[in-house]
C-alpha cells in the first residue's frame, strides 16, 4: 500500500496487474457457475442434454463425447444464453467500466468517505479485508483498485449478494466473500492484510466479549505498519467508541477529501499497527 507521500509522488507500482484475457476469462468462468448455481438441478441436466445433442450434431463421426468436453458445451451454452460477449468486444469496454468502477458514486459512496481516500493508495494485489455488511459498498470499491478483497459478513443473503454483484461487475478475480459468526468463529484465512475496513455498526451489535475476541484476531491478522479503517454503517453509528481497542496503535491522520465537509457527521477513525521495529522495542521494555 503506498503511503501518502508515494501517492503524490506518482511512485511506479511495485506489482503488475494480470493480463486482461486472464480477467476476461475469469470473469466468465464465474458467471457461468453462477448461473449454475442459480438454476435447480433438473434444468441443469435439460442443459447438458442439449448441449450434448449439439455437440454431436456436428459431426457425430468426428467427435468422441468426453466428460470435458460435455463441460466445455454446456459452459458454451450458458455463456450465449447469458449474452456474455467475446473477448475483443470485452477488452474495448474494459477502461471506461474500470474508470467508472473506481468512482465511490458507482458504490454509492461519497467522495469524502474515508475508504474513498486510501482506495488510490491501494497497490494491484494488497491484501485487504473487509468486515461487515455496512462496508461492502467499500469491499466493491477497493476491488476495483485491484487490491485481493476478503469480505466477512454474518448474513448470507449479503455475502450471496456481493459474490452476485462482483461478478457481474468483472471483479471476482480479486475477490473473496466468506460467511462467519463474529466474535466467535472466523474461517481459516492467511493475514497478512495491509488495510482491515471495519463496519462500526456490526461492531455496535456484539457483546463486549465477541467485539473485543472479533478486534483481537483482526489485529493479529493485520501487517506490521497495517492499517485498521473504523467506517460509519449506513445509520450512522460512529467508530469513536471503539478506539479503546487501539491503545497500543497509532491515530492516523484521515485522509484529504479534496473538498470541505460540512456538518458534524463522522468520517471514521484510522489506526495504524506498529511497525515490527517498535512492537520488539515494547516487547523488550515489557521483559526488563
Amino acid at each position: 500500500m503506498l503511503s501518502q507521500q508515494q501517492l503524490l509522488a506518482t511512485a511506479a507500482r511495485r506489482r503488475p496487474l494480470r493480463s486482461l484475457r486472464q480477467q476476461y476469462d475469469l470473469y466468465i468462468m464465474d458467471r457461468v457457475e453462477q448461473y449454475k448455481n442459480q438454476i435447480p438441478r433438473h434444468e441443469l441436466m435439460r442443459l447438458a442434454d442439449e448441449a450434448v445433442s449439439d455437440v454431436r450434431g456436428t459431426d457425430a463421426d468426428q467427435y468422441f463425447l468426453t466428460e470435458l468436453l460435455a463441460q466445455e458445451a454446456v459452459d458454451e451454452l450458458i455463456k450465449r444464453r447469458l449474452g456474455i460477449r467475446g473477448f475483443e468486444h470485452w477488452r474495448k469496454s474494459y477502461p471506461k467500466r474500470r474508470a467508472a468502477q473506481r468512482e465511490p458514486i458507482h458504490w454509492n459512496l461519497d467522495d469524502a468517505h474515508l475508504v474513498a481516500g486510501l482506495a488510490p493508495r491501494v497497490e494491484p494485489g494488497d491484501p485487504v479485508l473487509v468486515v461487515g455488511g455496512g462496508a461492502e459498498s467499500c469491499a466493491y470499491l477497493l476491488a476495483a483498485y485491484d487490491a485481493e478483497v476478503t469480505f466477512l459478513d454474518r448474513d448470507i443473503s449479503v455475502v450471496e449478494r456481493a459474490e452476485s454483484r462482483i461478478a457481474e461487475e468483472s471483479l471476482s478475480c480479486t475477490f473473496d466473500a466468506l460467511l462467519v459468526q463474529f466474535g466467535q468463529w472466523l474461517p481459516c484465512i492467511p493475514g497478512g492484510f495491509i488495510l482491515v475496513v471495519i463496519d462500526a455498526g456490526t461492531l455496535s451489535s456484539l457483546s463486549p466479549g465477541e467485539r473485543r475476541e472479533l478486534l483481537t484476531e483482526l489485529q493479529r491478522l493485520t501487517a506490521p505498519a497495517g492499517l485498521h479503517a473504523l467506517v460509519p454503517d449506513g445509520a450512522g453509528t460512529g467508530p469513536e467508541g471503539f478506539a479503546g481497542h487501539y491503545t497500543s496503535w497509532v491515530r492516523e491522520a484521515m485522509p484529504p477529501t479534496g473538498r470541505r465537509v460540512r456538518g458534524g457527521a463522522s468520517r471514521g477513525a484510522l489506526f495504524g499497527k506498529p511497525a515490527a521495529e517498535r512492537q520488539e522495542s515494547e516487547w523488550r521494555d515489557i521483559r526488563a
